[in-house]
């Protein structure tokens, strides 16, 4: 966990979990954080990731396509969540690829509570998970990607507890009352 934030679409609190990765200068760092219901996941393949695209229904209704990560690949997948789908866990690995000595997401797999999609790309690397469990839904990815390849992801989650701070809500004190009985 690195950072929490505050400035949330809605308001709500956000914590964004670490970057598995190549973390390195020279790549394109992004944040994607959504105000909505994740719908599809747009994945560009090969030997590694070569880019990541999601689209979400915003609050009105509307399918927003977020911006593409990464570049093209030689296959390309689509994930296509059920309305009653939510993510649940993602995982892959990470590692370099051969003759090129920076690091690059070499695979992803996505699961939700009704389904595990991939994995894409190829299992080789270092692993890593992201587990999102009950009470604690998925807010949007960030990582680092350059023209050809995704290099680092990592997720936001945001916690699906409301919190009450204003008005403060009423004391009620209960005592325990004696009663004597005479015969």
């Amino acid at each position: 966990m690195s950072i929490i934030n505050t400035s949330a679409p809605s308001n709500e609190i956000l914590i964004k979990l670490g970057a598995r990765g190549n973390l390195s200068p020279g790549v394109d760092k992004w944040d994607e954080v959504y105000n909505g219901r994740l719908r599809q996941i747009l994945i560009s393949h090969g030997v590694a990731i070569n880019s990541i695209q999601v689209s979400y229904t915003a609050p009105s209704g509307a399918l927003v396509l977020a911006p593409r990560h990464g570049g093209d690949g030689d296959k390309f997948d689509c994930v296509d969540l059920e309305s009653w789908e939510a993510l649940t866990m993602v995982q892959g690995y990470y590692g370099p690829l051969r003759g090129n000595n920076a690091g690059v997401v070499r695979s992803l797999t996505f699961g939700t509570n009704g389904a595990t999609y991939g994995p894409f790309g190829i299992e080789e690397g270092i692993p890593f998970r992201f587990n999102i469990p009950p009470g604690v839904g998925f807010g949007g990815f960030h990582g680092c990607s350059d023209s050809r390849y995704l290099h680092a992801i990592g997720i936001y989650i945001k916690s699906m507890a409301r919190y009450h701070l204003a008005p403060k809500p009423e004391r009620v004190s209960f005592s325990r009352s004696t009663y004597s009985v005479e015969y």
